[in-house]
């Protein structure tokens, strides 16, 4: 029998992480326990990766077997050897005045004058390590920035573009800090171009998708039977063009591949249109939903190679679905990034309605991300700050469903959804915009869930209202949603991926 080596392609692995890296390392974990080894290939630069992917496997998030290679990491020459800590690594240095940043608490930072000139500026982690130190020109305007990692070494350079304070160029350091790759970067778009490598054989390569693809075929060319698994349509090129004679590729879509506004099955996603254009090269195509793949089969027709297979559902905590929990009739939740495809506002201003008649309920919305002041500043203007509140990532979601009377979900597009199931295994119906993909396929309206047309706010604040209001209704939905457990068990989930890598 061969010895197949699964491979899986992401962007990057964290802790506190979104719904395509959580299935891809549930994903990574399953094969561990049949298979000798297991390859998580990532290629975003992380300041602090190694530290990271420790904390994954120290948490027991990430399998022991499970090797990660990070493009950045896996290409410095130097790995091991240490060299001594910078003496600008403290708050305090010679010859310097500083001054405290007063709104980056969490994060301190300084800025840094001499000789009556501000030359720079320092930002720490919480621990107190430093993150990064930006210099400025005689003017004040930021010229180059350079970052640490955990281990108080330099990483990157990052070379601003003097119009616009975006980088132009970046230098990537070993651990000895002598630079082992640079690369271009479009100022205005932020997208890299021309790359050079400077260890061993220096080269250079007209685009980061070159060099990409070289280090890939590297990797890959050290097993003899790799099954490899793209995670993002970003990685499809690479995916179709890598060069092995003996691997499998397999395609998985935990997103929609449609345009804006995500309704019309006719308007394609560029990378999606690649994927589908190309998918012959392909040994599978796997979708999370049967709506999805019905919809790319009306516009480029049905094939072989394309299957289904949805996320499953994963009681961690068998005391949560026996009800230990207390559950408050007036709470909902959502756990969410504070993004802008998740559509937070939606919810918030459908809560205002919500508290017109019930004056008591609250709406907790775990999370992260960049538009968290901005929702915060909205969650103000509508009144809400004693209803709405925004809280940190919980890396215990079922409780926090149970607790709820329902969970919300205004997204604009989704592949699957995973939150629905999470939410539907503990018993919480769930409340969503009927988007594609995912809500259609897993809740019935009325019956486990309700369904609401999107941007109809007062829709989805009366079907709010009747979970909170009604106890015999809510119990109903709240009994008919656990079907997900069957529907989308953990034993389907295992035995359909353990066959598709055989």
């Amino acid at each position: 029998m061969k010895k197949i080596t699964p491979v899986i392609i992401v962007s990057s692995l964290d802790v506190q992480r979104g719904g395509v890296t959580k299935a891809s390392i549930k994903r990574a974990n399953l094969l561990a326990e049949h298979h000798k080894e297991v390859i998580i290939i990532t290629f975003l630069y992380q300041q602090n990766h190694n530290q990271i992917i420790q904390q994954l496997y120290k948490q027991k998030i990430l399998n022991k077997k499970v090797t990660v290679y990070n493009f950045f990491e896996d290409l410095k020459p130097n790995k091991s050897t240490r060299k001594k800590k910078r003496q600008d690594q403290k708050v305090e240095e010679k010859g310097f005045l500083h001054f405290p940043v007063e709104d980056k608490k969490t994060e301190p930072s300084y800025r840094y004058y001499k000789d009556g000139l501000y030359v720079k500026y320092k930002r720490f982690n919480p621990n107190g390590s430093l993150k990064f130190i930006d210099y400025m020109d005689e003017s004040g305007k930021r010229k180059r920035r350079e970052e640490f990692n955990g281990d108080g070494l330099l990483v990157r350079t990052r070379y601003m573009d003097n119009v616009n304070n975006k980088p132009r160029y970046d230098q990537y350091f070993d651990n000895k800090e002598e630079c082992f790759l640079s690369v271009h970067v479009n100022p205005k778009t932020q997208k890299e171009g021309r790359v050079v490598t400077f260890f061993d054989n220096p080269r250079e390569y007209s685009s980061i998708y070159d060099c990409h693809l070289g280090w890939l075929n590297t990797i890959l060319n050290n097993y003899e039977y790799p099954v490899v698994s793209s995670e993002l349509r970003r990685f499809t090129k690479l995916l179709v063009n890598v060069e092995h004679e003996n691997i499998k590729k397999i395609e998985v879509l935990h997103t929609s591949h449609l345009s804006k506004p995500y309704s019309n099955i006719n308007n394609i996603k560029p990378g999606s249109h690649f994927l589908f254009e190309n998918a012959k090269y392909l040994d599978k195509v796997v979708f999370l939903t049967n709506e999805q793949k019905q919809d790319v089969e009306t516009v480029y027709g049905k094939q072989q190679n394309f299957t289904v297979i949805p996320h499953s559902t994963y009681i961690k905590d068998e005391n949560i679905l026996k009800g230990t929990v207390p559950q408050d009739a007036k709470l909902a939740v959502t756990l969410a990034r504070y993004h802008e495809d998740k559509r937070l506002d939606e919810a918030i201003h459908a809560f205002k309605y919500v508290i017109e008649k019930v004056p008591e309920a609250k709406y907790y919305i775990y999370g992260y991300g960049e538009m968290k002041d901005q929702l915060q500043t909205l969650i103000n203007k509508l009144g809400l700050q004693n209803n709405v509140y925004l809280k940190p990532f919980t890396s215990s979601p079922q409780q926090a469903y149970k607790e709820a009377a329902c969970s919300i979900l205004t997204s604009r597009q989704e592949g699957f959804a995973m939150v629905i199931t999470e939410s539907m295994a503990v018993g919480t119906p769930v409340i969503a915009y009927k988007i594609k993909y995912g809500p259609s396929d897993i809740i019935t309206n009325g019956t486990n869930g309700s369904l609401v047309e999107e941007g109809n706010r007062e829709e989805l604040a009366q079907k709010i209202i009747k979970v909170m209001q009604d106890e015999d209704f809510r119990s109903e939905l709240s009994s008919n949603a656990l079907d997900v457990n069957e529907r989308f068990s953990e034993e389907k989930y295992r035995r359909n991926w353990l066959e598709l890598y055989q």
